[in-house]
């Protein structure tokens, strides 16, 4: 993707995420992610695909922000953010169980997290 003078990565990264579908979105995180990860020039952080995956939450794209949560426990196994988001994804597609398990799994991970503990019992 061609850069203009005034754009910073993450402008680009932004236009670029927002022309594709998750799995383009996915594919160019892993090429970036294999090219520069460990420099400063991109988030590669546990946040980085969480945040996408909540835009594509609030886009009502809930298959697309499982497939970017996915890709984070690629990376972060034992995110219980990421499950908990997952729960969150998995809950608006009407996979209830899947919701509930997710929970747990981000309880086992921290077990102090009152947030999922609170959406477990809703669940439930």
């Amino acid at each position: 993707m061609p850069s203009r003078p005034s754009d910073s990565k993450g402008d680009r990264r932004r236009r670029h995420r927002c022309r594709g579908d998750a799995a383009a979105g996915l594919a160019k995180f892993r090429e970036l992610r294999t090219q520069y990860y460990g420099g400063q020039q991109y988030d590669f952080s546990e946040n980085a695909l969480l945040t996408v995956a909540q835009r594509a939450m609030t886009a009502k794209k809930p298959d697309d922000a499982i497939s970017y949560l996915q890709a984070n426990l690629e990376y972060y196994p034992k995110s219980a953010r990421t499950y908990q988001a997952m729960a969150q994804a998995r809950n608006a597609k009407g996979d209830k169980q899947g919701a509930i398990r997710d929970l747990e799994k981000a309880l086992e991970l921290d077990p102090k997290n009152a947030q999922a503990r609170n959406q477990l019992q809703l669940l439930k």
